[in-house]
């Protein structure tokens, strides 16, 4: 039959949304009906699709329990172009908003869905692929609400359909964004997405979105900025215009000292998505960590004015002020960025630090503020002795900087944080000492 013909593993397996290896170990294992053309062992192979699609519908309960994604009897047509008349119409939708998704795991697509890496997939079933979408749009939106759904959207579509390995990863991404936007503790966000990202890469070793988020977990929770250079380095090789990818990897360049590779990697992503607040944001942010406080200030100004609620922007315009002395508009900024972030804990923070001002005044206000970064330091997973060292050294105490610094040595801490260690660089220069803690905190590379 004309066109019925599929040449090549590649081709066989993409027949099911498959991998090469997959279809081969079908073949071998499950009587996959594949030819082979005369040559020996490296002869091409080839298979009909009116035979593929038999085969399916006769094996559907055993490979519902393998660890490929199960063949629904009534969801593969002609190479797997029809999924039913549900996920036609998400089709349809998202197509209209320029976007294709990959039907049903068909590999017939041309323009990759933007919060997944590489090929766009969703899941076969209808109920599935909604649910996933939805909560795809949610993580993208980061609110504490909208990330908890995303989660809870997520983790149904992981028990549902445990062989969807974009679940696993767009999992690990809510998790890690819950640590950032929602309420979600590091010391649980970041294990999870660990977990959520392996699994992610145990189902498809060159799924991008996987490596991004263990390179993520690498460089901000196990402290490894080199393995998180490996980790970005191969989602970008499997996937090259992931906005997400050059966004995330930009951020650890430019905590990391990079910045020149990091402005380059963030004005990548926002070519790639423009208009997106997040990326604009921390592209504004990258500045103000190179040096350039009038402009990060002025990008993070224009950030708010065209998105009030957007919490992380505020996070950063409270500290580019405190680190030019600015308290009072570092609380202002602060107290809007725990109110939209709705942290029980930091409106504490928030309140304390504008009752401190206003009663006590400046100096009331950084003892308050560098007892809190000590007391965070010494108790909080993950917490180092950097923020209590940029607070006493934008407070002119030597002798409270020299402590955090001698802390964070005697801990045998590095940070990144390049953009506070060179205010307080910048500001000690000629205080050896200083300098010479300071330089003990720098990490290794992740280039």
């Amino acid at each position: 039959m004309p066109g019925d013909r599929l040449d090549g593993w590649k081709a066989i397996g993409g027949h099911f949304g498959r991998d090469r290896t997959t279809a081969m170990r079908w073949a071998k294992s499950r009587g996959l009906p594949v030819r082979r053309m005369p040559g020996g062992k490296t002869a091409t192979v080839y298979a009909l699709k009116s035979e593929l699609d038999q085969w399916a519908q006769s094996h559907d309960d055993a490979l519902a329990s393998d660890d490929a994604v199960a063949i629904r009897r009534d969801g593969f047509r002609a190479g797997g172009l029809l999924i039913g008349l549900a996920v036609a119409a998400v089709v349809a939708v998202t197509a209209l908003a320029g976007i294709t998704v990959w039907n049903g795991r068909s590999g017939q697509g041309d323009v990759a869905l933007r919060a997944v890496d590489g090929p766009a997939e969703i899941p076969a079933d209808p109920e599935l692929a909604a649910l996933y979408l939805q909560a795809r749009d949610d993580w993208a939106r980061r609110t504490p609400q909208e990330l908890s759904r995303a989660i809870a959207g997520l983790e149904t579509v992981t028990l549902r359909d445990p062989g969807f390995a974009p679940a696993f990863s767009a999992l690990a991404d809510a998790y890690l964004l819950a640590g950032e936007f929602g309420t979600l503790p590091d010391e649980t966000a970041f294990p999870k997405a660990k977990a959520a990202a392996r699994a992610s890469l145990a189902l498809n070793p060159d799924l991008a979105a996987g490596h991004r988020a263990l390179g993520f977990v690498a460089y901000w929770w196990d402290a490894d900025p080199a393995a998180a250079g490996r980790s970005f380095r191969r989602a970008l090789t499997l996937s090259p215009n992931s906005a997400q990818t050059h966004f995330w990897y930009g951020n650890v360049l430019s905590d990391n000292g990079h910045h020149q590779e990091a402005l380059a990697e963030l004005s990548r992503a926002r070519l790639l998505e423009p208009g997106s607040v997040p990326i604009q944001t921390d592209l504004a942010w990258a500045r103000w960590q190179a040096g350039d406080q009038a402009a990060a200030v002025a990008a993070l100004n224009a950030v708010i004015a065209a998105h009030p609620d957007y919490s992380a922007a505020y996070d950063c315009l409270a500290d580019a002020r405190l680190s030019v002395g600015d308290y009072p508009g570092y609380v202002a900024a602060y107290s809007e960025y725990a109110r939209l972030k709705q942290d029980v804990r930091l409106i504490g923070v928030a309140r304390a630090q504008k009752t401190a001002l206003e009663s006590g005044g400046i100096a009331t206000l950084q003892a308050l503020m560098l007892s809190d970064a000590l007391s965070r330091a010494g108790r909080d997973i993950g917490r180092n002795h950097s923020r209590a060292a940029f607070i006493a050294s934008v407070s002119g105490d030597r002798s409270a900087l020299i402590n955090a610094l001698t802390k964070a040595e005697a801990a045998d801490e590095t940070w990144g944080a390049s953009g506070t260690t060179r205010r307080i660089r910048d500001r000690w220069a000629e205080d050896a000492e200083v300098v010479r803690l300071l330089d003990r905190t720098r990490p290794a590379s992740v280039i």
